[in-house]
């Protein structure tokens, strides 16, 4: 039997590997500037100056995610920085904290998007320390620890807590906890005793905190910044329709939608518009529930049609300077639940050429759309659509058109123009 068949070969984590990918080299001047939100996306080593020997120590760290290269390979990539600042000797523990501590901050911003796509079904969080004689005291007082993966705790405590630190997070289902007679946290960590795991004694009383530096969560920020961006200089060019041949049964590929089956048409009920009045945060909650997530700091990664990740959390509606819910949404707050239902189950997809930003850059959009009615009318009450743009934007946009305001025809002739590009995936009935 030829035994490379049975070779086991690690797979690099793909999480990790785009976390790393999307780091910007900056100096540490630049570094300390930003918000703590935004550090996660941003890469320094303190005292390397130049961009070269930056870069050099990214691009190795980068080799040693994706081949599970180890300290020795890491250190003979960028042997050439570690004579140039003279980290040998007694200064040689510089190489393994920049090696340890962001090799596996990168892990667990990719295991911490892992875990929150099974949350529905592993919804308890262990938190999970080495426990060996080189645990730090208060990373120890937090071994064990179960929370719900959406409790405050997780955004305070998520490892890694300190440099080098080798703490991880595990997953339990609500059958395992019950299993073996476990119970949740709900209050967060306070005052402890903790044990040196050096002498075994006990410590003087402290509060449970984080290092110096890592009071965060590095995988929930990283998703913060994958989010896609709003945009709202937009330009869509005129655009030929196209569909694969065979692809789609009916025959033109784009029917008109005047004669559209109603069961392709969103019936929506009074409840599902949401009150005018309502705080920009409730109107959120209530777009992100429909995605199961309990709330506003939950996140999830879905896939829509066509094979598309995008991240969905309460920063599509946010200002990511600012930290403030956007004002532009003002008017399109009642319909969060039905933007919602369309992403989730577009009637179709479209893939078209479209103009950003006052330059005009063309990149590409996917625009999800779809028609809604309410119970009592047989006329088309509005519509919905969700523009995922060049991957790293969106352009939002919904609509509810009674008669008195505009007619069902002028919203289906309004549509009807969007409906350009390539059409990738279409709803069908059963």
């Amino acid at each position: 039997m030829n035994p490379e068949l049975h070779k086991i070969e690690p797979l690099p984590m793909a999480e990790a590997q785009s976390f790393w990918n999307g780091k910007v080299p900056v100096d540490s001047a630049e570094f300390k500037r930003l918000a703590d939100s935004a550090k996660t996306r941003a890469f320094t080593v303190s005292g390397l100056a130049r961009n070269g020997q930056l870069e050099s120590v990214q691009a190795a760290l980068g080799e040693a995610l994706a081949n599970g290269e180890t300290l020795g390979d890491f250190k003979k990539r960028i042997r050439e920085t570690i004579l140039d600042k003279g980290w040998t000797g007694k200064r040689a523990w510089r190489v393994d904290n920049i090696y340890r501590t962001n090799v596996q901050t990168a892990f667990q911003a990719g295991r911490y998007q892992q875990m929150k796509t099974v949350a529905k079904t592993r919804p308890y969080w262990r938190y999970v320390a080495v426990a060996d004689k080189r645990t730090r005291p208060t990373h120890m007082a937090l071994n064990g620890k179960i929370y719900p993966h959406d409790h405050p705790f997780w955004d305070q405590f998520y490892p890694p807590n300190g440099f080098m630190c080798r703490c991880t997070v595990s997953t339990m289902s609500a059958r395992q906890m019950e299993g073996k007679g476990l119970k949740a946290e709900t209050d967060m960590p306070d005052l402890v005793e903790p044990i040196d795991p050096k002498t075994g004694q006990r410590l003087p009383a402290r509060p449970v905190l984080p290092d110096r530096g890592f009071n965060g969560n590095v995988g929930r920020d990283w998703l913060a910044g994958l989010s896609p961006e709003n945009v709202t200089q937009v330009t869509y060019p005129a655009t030929s329709t196209l569909c694969r041949k065979g692809q789609f049964s009916e025959d033109p590929c784009k029917p008109p939608l005047a004669g559209l089956d109603r069961r392709h048409i969103l019936q929506v009920k009074d409840s599902d518009i949401l009150a005018k009045s309502l705080s920009k945060e409730s109107q959120v909650l209530a777009f992100l529930k429909e995605f199961g997530l309990p709330s506003i700091d939950a996140s999830k990664v879905i896939t829509i049609p066509g094979g598309y990740p995008v991240v969905v959390d309460k920063w599509l509606f946010m200002d990511k300077t600012s930290g403030a819910f956007k004002s532009t949404w003002a008017d399109k707050g009642p319909y969060m639940r039905l933007l919602a239902r369309t992403i989730q189950n577009p009637f179709e997809v479209w893939w078209a050429p479209v103009e950003i930003g006052k330059h005009k850059r063309l990149v590409y959009s996917l625009r999800l759309i779809r028609l809604f009615t309410l119970p009592e009318s047989k006329d088309v009450g509005g519509y919905c659509s969700f523009s995922l743009i060049g991957g790293r934007h969106w352009h939002g946009a919904t609509a509810f058109a009674p008669k008195a305001d505009r007619s069902s025809q002028a919203i289906l002739d309004y549509l009807e123009k969007q409906r350009a590009g390539v059409l990738l995936h279409r709803e069908t009935l059963t």
